[in-house]
């Protein structure tokens, strides 16, 4: 794995950039394709690792899948592989995979009549899998670590002669991507009613199915050009083919950055991101929905000194890596004051005589870490990002795109 070291020479940013294809919607769509049989054209397909994985993975019937740390493809394919007629899987992951939770969604399976078995650990992968035909019906789910685990039943539903009722728990997480979910079974023909207690899925009945469909940009990478805007002494970037009326639930960031001195207007070309120089004094965030904003947001907090406190944040601990504690101790590195205690995330205002330049960043196998942190390089002058190639989770061409806008990166 490579460090990089990264600096800016003028700290100013101006560019046009081409986000990646958002996975989270890619990855839905690749299995939506599979379990409906259609024969839907996926335009501007995601070539994130994730994306790779699943279209892998889904060609196979046997043997042992690897899906890595891809914690959609984990989810969704346990989904898949159980309810697909002679299919005989071993899924596994990394190690950081096999300490991330998959009970909640093993349990409705089972519940429905799943056949599955855990090798090692109970609650956790990997997973010994034979698939069956299942009928559907009513099962709970408790989402309160992942909503993955509720989307994942959702993708595979349609296949269900009686459709599903999902029950969901009272702390549901990540609520956001349920309603993506429903939105592009329903652009696939998928009759899906969301409520506040439980989601209802009716059986595919060779509804008409979209020819084309078009993978948007990522506005989970969206975020962190807003972040280093933010940062920048000036600029303005534009970030091609993004809209506003997108069903992905992190276009949140556009209004939580206007806050922090960024405007966003959009055009044919896409979003024009602005800087100006408005900023809150101080600010508090429920992030219960949005957890994946939360690296960038930290960061951003942080780095303009400005006391935030996140809450509803708990979950972040079971993805990619132990976030919330990543976060504290790569940021605290710095001098900043930044706690966790419990379903909080605390960022206090700090003497800023008493920052301390960090000698690297760790990444912790975490892609939103290094994207996160890689901004600070217009704080401090230069970072090094430890084990860089962890963007390719989400964002392959991440450092190239730092490259087009004036950063320069060296290998460590």
């Amino acid at each position: 794995m490579s460090n990089l070291r990264i600096k800016h020479p003028t700290k100013q940013l101006t560019g046009n950039i081409t986000l990646p294809a958002s996975k989270s919607i890619c990855n839905r769509v690749l299995l939506l394709q599979k379990v409906l049989g259609v024969n839907t054209q996926i335009q501007n397909i995601s070539t994130a690792d994730d994306s790779l994985i699943m279209q892998f993975a889904l060609q196979q019937n046997n043997g042992t899948v690897d899906v890595k740390n891809a914690g959609t493809c984990m989810r969704f394919l346990t989904a898949y592989y159980a309810t697909t007629p002679n299919i005989d899987i071993v899924l596994k992951g990394s190690e950081r995979m096999h300490n991330r939770p998959i009970g909640a969604l093993y349990d409705a399976l089972t519940t429905l009549g799943a056949d599955i078995e855990y090798i090692d650990k109970i609650g956790f992968a990997p997973l010994r899998i034979k698939g069956k035909k299942l009928h559907g019906g009513v099962v709970a789910v408790d989402a309160s670590l992942s909503s993955q685990f509720v989307s994942a039943l959702m993708l595979v539903a349609p296949n269900f002669k009686n459709g599903l009722s999902i029950r969901l728990g009272k702390n549901t997480v990540s609520k956001s991507y349920i309603t993506l979910t429903a939105d592009l079974l329903e652009q696939f023909g998928i009759d899906v009613n969301v409520h506040d207690d439980d989601v209802v899925i009716k059986p595919y009945q060779n509804q008409t199915a979209p020819d084309t469909f078009f993978i948007e940009p990522d506005w989970s990478a969206a975020a962190f050009w807003y972040l280093l805007l933010a940062l920048a002494k000036e600029g303005n970037i534009t970030l091609n083919k993004l809209t506003p009326n997108s069903t992905q639930g992190d276009a949140i960031i556009a209004n939580y950055m206007e806050r922090f001195g960024i405007s966003t207007q959009y055009n044919s070309q896409g979003a024009l991101l602005t800087k100006n120089n408005n900023f809150l004094e101080n600010a508090c965030y429920d992030m219960l929905n949005y957890p994946d904003m939360v690296p960038a947001m930290a960061v951003l907090m942080c780095a303009l000194n400005i006391p935030c406190t996140f809450i509803n944040v708990a979950h972040l601990e079971a993805k990619e890596s132990k976030r919330l504690t990543a976060l504290c101790t790569e940021l605290g590195k710095c001098g900043f004051d930044i706690t966790q205690n419990g379903s909080k995330l605390q960022i206090n205002k700090i003497i800023e005589q008493n920052l301390i330049k960090p000698t690297s960043f760790n990444t912790y196998q975490d892609h939103r870490m290094a994207m996160a942190l890689a901004p600070l390089a217009l704080l401090f002058d230069e970072v090094v990002i430890n084990d860089s190639e962890v963007v390719e989770k989400s964002y392959p061409h991440f450092w190239d795109d730092l490259h087009q806008v004036g950063f320069e990166i060296t290998v460590e």
